[in-house]
């Protein structure tokens, strides 16, 4: 039975906290320890502040202690509080989904740019928690989106965001396991993805809480990879109209390098977008059709 957390009043309990967490080698240990203590209190910051002397009653002293634990065995923050932001908005994340990084905010940025604010379908392929396709749809709102996921934990996670924001009817959810079991043909203005692409023999050397906690079907591009990136090229020519264009999140420099050709000449490399390190985080090419 797991024990409570001491009486102490919020600014010791805070300091505890934030004690148990740098020991354990969370670098940002003060701040996680006021998002938790906010989380179980479901207050803001300055309420935090304001509250110095106060005591948790026993039952949430306990509740906080589990999650403590969690978090010090490595466990994303993200689960624990059950959300992650993403272009300004909170979206659901729990066990099993992958949490939205800032740099697939990049991906968007460039979808946004090369789409005219007009109407538009796309597909995102790998949809995870929905981010990209829910920024899509409520920073467009003419556009029509086709989701599609192979793990069912992120595909019901994606509804329930697209639910939060009102976005349900200009979405298609489709439980896919490879790219060509998706039975969208020439309806396309847009494909874009951040497919899996770590190799897998890297995959050990991850953050632990990457490598312990997130979903490795989200995070396994196969011996190089790149394997999806080949799958997605080869299957975005059956989903895109003539003049589509194809956008995906990018590994490191050495896949863009390898991308900016692709294979079979269906498809023309137009722009890349690099990261604050300066290394190519997403590109775009454009279907011959």
């Amino acid at each position: 039975m797991t024990e409570a957390l001491p009486a102490l009043g919020l600014r010791a309990l805070r300091a505890e906290i934030r004690s148990r967490l740098s020991r354990s080698g969370i670098a940002n240990a003060g701040q996680e320890a006021d998002w938790l203590l906010r989380h179980v209190l479901n207050c803001t910051a300055a309420s935090l502040l304001a509250r110095p002397n106060d005591s948790l009653p026993q039952e949430d002293r306990k509740r906080l202690e589990l999650l403590l634990l969690r978090r010090e065995a490595g466990e994303p923050l993200q689960y624990l509080l059950g959300n992650a932001p993403f272009r300004g908005r909170d979206l659901e994340v729990g066990p099993g989904v992958l949490i939205p990084r800032p740099e697939t905010e990049l991906l968007v940025d460039l979808a946004l740019d090369v789409m005219p604010n007009g109407e538009f379908r796309f597909l995102d392929w790998g949809t995870g928690s929905g981010c990209i396709a829910v920024a899509l749809l409520a920073e467009r709102p003419q556009s029509y989106g086709f989701l599609a996921e192979k793990n069912p934990l992120s595909l019901a996670c994606a509804w329930r965001n697209l639910s939060r924001y009102g976005l349900l009817e200009r979405a298609l959810l489709l439980h896919s396991r490879t790219p060509a079991d998706i039975p969208v043909r020439a309806e396309c203005d847009l494909v874009v993805s951040n497919p899996p692409y770590i190799p897998t023999e890297a995959i050990a050397g991850l953050m632990r809480e990457v490598r312990d906690f997130e979903p490795h079907m989200a995070l396994d591009g196969g011996p190089d990879g790149m394997d999806f990136y080949r799958a997605l090229f080869e299957a975005a020519s059956g989903w895109l109209k003539p003049g589509g264009l194809l956008l995906f999140e990018m590994g490191d420099a050495r896949q863009a390098q390898a991308l900016r050709e692709p294979p079979q000449g269906k498809f023309q490399f137009l722009s890349e977008l690099p990261d604050l390190s300066a290394i190519p985080r997403c590109m775009v090419w454009r279907y011959r059709g």
